[in-house]
């Protein structure tokens, strides 16, 4: 997906608006995906250009309001571009996976930005994964299902006990 600079954004929106042609007809001229023009032209018309050019910050106080709204009114995307401006289709739509998950806490852990790719040193050390024989496999399995055939036994034992029934009658 190529970016598409605001300038051609804006010659669209006005072009559209002009009357030149339809939603369609003017979104496929300049290359904008048909679901982004609607949003487009939903903000330009509550917001005007300041959607391009001056859009909301995205705090997380923002994206909780948002996405509350968003569901409480049932709203469409678009729906949403008319009332905040905002014309971010897969950072909403996230937003809102991450809502329905985590709660609006979800929304205030989110981290800007992109995980760093380039890793420190220590971190790759750790990352190597030890190589083990066939042997030392086996020989882990069985220490894994030996330990879990210990809670079994211990746990067993403590409901044997808890169904004895005691020898103290009350007099």
């Amino acid at each position: 997906m190529t970016k598409i600079s605001k300038k051609i954004k804006l010659k669209a929106l006005t072009e559209y608006f002009n009357g030149t042609g339809s939603k369609v007809e003017v979104a496929n001229k300049y290359g904008i995906s048909n679901s982004v023009f609607r949003m487009l032209v939903s903000a330009y018309e509550t917001h005007g250009s300041k959607v391009l050019f001056d859009p909301p910050q995205v705090t997380g106080r923002f994206r909780i309001e948002l996405i509350e709204w968003k569901i409480r009114n049932n709203a469409s995307y678009t729906d949403v571009a008319a009332e905040f401006g905002y014309v971010g289709i897969l950072q909403i739509n996230q937003w809102e996976k991450i809502y329905r998950q985590n709660g609006p806490n979800g929304l205030l852990s989110i981290q800007k930005g992109r995980k760093p790719k380039m890793v420190k040193n220590k971190a790759k050390k750790s990352r190597k994964t030890k190589q083990y024989t066939s042997e030392q496999n086996r020989i882990k399995q069985l220490e894994s299902e030996n330990l879990e055939l210990r809670i079994k036994n211990e746990a067993l034992k403590l409901l044997a006990s808890m169904k004895q029934p005691t020898d103290k009658k009350q007099k």
